[in-house]
C-alpha cells in the first residue's frame, strides 16, 4: 500500500463526521435511496406475494433474468500504467481473482452478447454485473446460478428499490441461515421475484449479500496493507466481500415519463482493499472493476446527444462523481446546476443532460486519495 494512504481506514470515520458536519447533517438523507418491502420465488416453493401500503398490483410484463455468478482471475490495471500521476504497475500488484455476475440465454445455454446501447444490458462481462431493465408495473423473474469455481462460496442477489417477500431478499443472518435464497450453494440454483411499483423508477444496486468470508493469505503471508476490514486479519468473515471482488450490477427502472437518450453509460464506484483481498499489493480505487485512464471506461458522445449516467457505488467509501467540461441539474432542488455530486455506500446518481461541449475529458472521484488509487477515466466528445 502506497504511504500516502497509510492509515486511510482510521481516518474514514473522522471524514464522514466531517461531511456530515458540513452539510448540516443532511448528508444521509440526500445519499438515501427509498428500499422498500419485497417479493419473490423459489424454484421448488411459492413465496406469498408482498403488496405495497398504496394496493399497488403490477400489471405488466414479466422480464425474466437468467444470471450466473462466476469467478475469473482479474487484472483491474492491464495496461500497468497511471496515466495521471505516471506511476507504473506491474500485473502481480493489481491482479486477484474476482466474481462476477453475467446474463445468459434461457436455462444458462450461453452468455448473451453485450450491448451497450441506452437500452441494452451492457458489456456482461462480469464487473459490473448486466443491467437488469424493467418498467412500473412490471415483474422481474431472475434464474440466478452460482458457478464460482474459484471459491466454492455461497452467494445470492439482493435488490435494491423494488418490493419483494422476504424469501426474495437475499440478505443472509446468522440468526436465520437457512432463509431460502440467502446461501446459495456453489453448483445450485434459486430463483428471485421482485416487482417494479412506481416507487421504483430510477438507478438502484443489486448485490451478492451471502454469508461472510475470508481470503485466506498466501502461504506464510499476511496481509500487507491497511484500510480493508478489520474481519481480514480473523474473526467471522468480510460482510460482502462477494460484492469487493465484484458481485454488483444495476438495475434500471423506468416509467413513461422517463426521457429517451442517445446514450447512456453505467458507472460503478467500489473500491478493493489488500486486506481483503490479499493477492493485491496495492489500495484499488476502482470503475467497473478497473483503476486508471485507458483501463477504466472510455465513453464517448457527440454534441446534441440526449446524455444519461447511470452510477452507483457500494463499499464503505464516500465518493464525489465529478466531469470536467459539464453541468446538470441536480435531483436535490436546493443546490440547482452541479458538475460533482456525492456517492456513499449502496446509493445511485441518475444524471441527464443535452452534450453541448466537444472535447477530451475526464470524469473522476473527487476524493484525492480515490483519485490516486484509480478512479479517473475519459470522456470523449466529438462535434
Amino acid at each position: 500500500m502506497r504511504a500516502d494512504q497509510a492509515g486511510a481506514g482510521t481516518n474514514n470515520r473522522a471524514r464522514r463526521q466531517l461531511i456530515q458536519t458540513l452539510l448540516g447533517g443532511g448528508v444521509v438523507a440526500a445519499l438515501a435511496g427509498s428500499t422498500t418491502a419485497a417479493h419473490a420465488e423459489a424454484p421448488a416453493r411459492e413465496a406469498g406475494t408482498a403488496q405495497a401500503a398504496d394496493g399497488f398490483q403490477p400489471g405488466g410484463q414479466v422480464r425474466e433474468y437468467w444470471i450466473q455468478a462466476e469467478s475469473f482471475e482479474h487484472n483491474a490495471v492491464p495496461n500497468g500504467y497511471d496515466g495521471m500521476m505516471g506511476r507504473h504497475f506491474t500485473p502481480d500488484q493489481t491482479t486477484y481473482w474476482a466474481i462476477g455476475f453475467r446474463a445468459y440465454t434461457s436455462d444458462w445455454s450461453r452468455p448473451l452478447d453485450g450491448d451497450l446501447g441506452p437500452d441494452g444490458i451492457g458489456a456482461n462481462q462480469g464487473i459490473p454485473g448486466p443491467v437488469l431493465r424493467a418498467e412500473v408495473g412490471d415483474t422481474v423473474r431472475v434464474h440466478f446460478r452460482n458457478n464460482d469455481e474459484h471459491y466454492q462460496w455461497p452467494h445470492s442477489m439482493h435488490p435494491h428499490g423494488l418490493v419483494y417477500s422476504p424469501d426474495n431478499d437475499g440478505g443472509w443472518m446468522a440468526d436465520d441461515p437457512k432463509r431460502p435464497g440467502t446461501a446459495v450453494p456453489y453448483g445450485s440454483s434459486y430463483t428471485y421475484t421482485w416487482v417494479c411499483h412506481p416507487s421504483s423508477v430510477g438507478t438502484w444496486p443489486y448485490h451478492d449479500h451471502s454469508v461472510p468470508q475470508t481470503i485466506p493469505s498466501p502461504a506464510g503471508g499476511t496481509p500487507s496493507a491497511p484500510g480493508g476490514h478489520a474481519a481480514a486479519a480473523g474473526g467471522p468473515g468480510i460482510m460482502e466481500i462477494g460484492a469487493e471482488l465484484g458481485l454488483f450490477g444495476v438495475i434500471a427502472v423506468t416509467d413513461e415519463q422517463t426521457p429517451e437518450v442517445d446514450r447512456e453509460f453505467v458507472l460503478f464506484l467500489h473500491d478493493a482493499y489488500p486486506t481483503d483481498i490479499p493477492s493485491l499489493t496495492v489500495h484499488l480505487n476502482l470503475f467497473n472493476g478497473a483503476a486508471y485512464v485507458d483501463n477504466t471506461p472510455t465513453f464517448t458522445a457527440k454534441v446534441g446527444d440526449r446524455v444519461r449516467w447511470r452510477i452507483a457505488s457500494l463499499g464503505k467509501e464516500f465518493h464525489v462523481f465529478h466531469l470536467h467540461g459539464h453541468r446538470w441539474r441536480s435531483e436535490e432542488g436546493y443546490q440547482g446546476w452541479v458538475d460533482s455530486q456525492i456517492l456513499g455506500p449502496s446509493t445511485t446518481r441518475t444524471i441527464e443532460y443535452t452534450e453541448d461541449n466537444p472535447g477530451d475529458w475526464i470524469y473522476h472521484c473527487h476524493v484525492t486519495d480515490h483519485m490516486m488509487g484509480g478512479m479517473v477515466g475519459r470522456y470523449r466528445v466529438s462535434p
